[in-house]
């Protein structure tokens, strides 16, 4: 896990998606949208606005169904953070 996603200032819910993908993908379980909303615990609308969020800063692309970690150098801070 990068530590980085700490740093970006990002939203609770983002940081908390990513670590879902980073235990989905540790596991080799593919990272899609029925993958996850086993293991998210608030309303699904607040995990598209997560995705949108991860997808902003880079962190994460989609391809198809399926989302794709990107490496820790794409990532871009929060203009705020």
């Amino acid at each position: 896990m990068e530590n980085k996603i700490f740093k970006l200032g990002l939203s609770v819910e983002a940081v908390s998606l990513y670590l879902i993908l980073y235990d989905l993908e540790f596991s080799r379980i593919p990272l899609e949208k029925k993958n996850i909303i086993p293991r998210w615990n608030a309303p699904e609308e607040h995990l598209d606005q997560a995705l949108e969020e991860l997808k902003m800063h880079k962190v994460i692309d989609q391809r198809g169904g399926e989302f794709i970690v990107n490496p820790e150098g794409q990532w871009v801070e929060s203009r705020s953070s």
